[in-house]
């Protein structure tokens, strides 16, 4: 019961927020998930012993999504920020030598997984009916949970990925891309006319696929750091990392798509 009422009460406000909010809107929702996300990848890496600089890490998420919202202007300036200021903080913190590479690494890692790939998120918006393809994704990937999680439940009995995700199976994964494709198919008719039939099928399964991939992605990150969720901030729903793990991997799917097909 939990979970469901998160979800009446979440998914109002997020989908509002996308169809009807302004640009700086959308840029405060995104900005706020990737800072709590990032929070939430550091306290499960601090698990493993490596802390990183969760706090330099933040300051670098903030300046990567503001660069995505100027279209990519600055990459290569954040880019230079980013690796002095990573050797800079270890040399600032005097830890020791054989942990540098390990807390510079695990904190460019949790930048480039949290922000970089949420960043998307606002160069799908900029595109010609852009919000329509960002609540398409959401649709995608909500529903290839839904149907992963319902039928793996009632009928999953072969392990996908046992060492990463021991409760995933086969049965469920192949119920969420039929959860993907019935949803991809459903939105070309009502939101998404203007697109062709098959360019959402194709979409509905790849990002299905890459979603999933990305699903077993934080399932990973979790497994090795040894805890359950990446958080309790969302009441039956664990982390914000937890909701968002799909939606960081299929959103720039659908951008890349996008950009050769289109």
């Amino acid at each position: 019961m939990a979970r469901v009422l998160s979800g009446v009460v979440a998914v109002p406000i997020v989908l509002g927020i996308v169809l009807y909010g302004s640009s700086w809107l959308f840029l405060a929702l995104l900005l706020v998930a990737v800072l709590i996300g990032c929070r939430e990848y550091f306290s499960m890496i601090s698990h493993t012993g490596t802390g990183g600089f969760p706090i330099l890490a933040a300051v670098l998420s903030f300046l990567l999504i503001t660069c995505f919202y100027f279209e990519g202007r600055y990459f290569s300036e954040w880019g230079v920020v980013a690796t002095v200021s990573l050797f800079v903080a270890w040399f600032v913190t005097g830890r020791s030598v054989q942990s540098a590479i390990d807390n510079v690494s695990y904190t460019l890692l949790g930048v480039v997984y949290v922000a970089a790939l949420a960043g998307y998120y606002l160069l799908i918006l900029d595109l010609e009916g852009g919000r329509k393809f960002v609540v398409f994704v959401f649709f995608i990937c909500w529903s290839s949970d839904i149907a992963a999680y319902y039928g793996g439940k009632r009928f999953g009995k072969t392990p996908l990925a046992p060492n990463v995700s021991p409760n995933k199976t086969i049965e469920g994964s192949i119920f969420g891309l039929a959860g993907s494709l019935l949803v991809a198919g459903l939105s070309s008719q009502l939101f998404l006319q203007e697109i062709p039939l098959v360019h959402c099928l194709i979409v509905g399964i790849f990002c299905g696929i890459i979603g999933q991939f990305g699903d077993l992605v934080e399932s990973l990150l979790k497994r090795n750091a040894g805890v359950k969720d990446s958080g309790s901030l969302i009441p039956g729903h664990g982390g914000v990392l937890d909701r968002i793990d799909s939606l960081l991997f299929a959103g720039p799917a659908l951008y890349l798509y996008y950009k050769m097909f289109f």
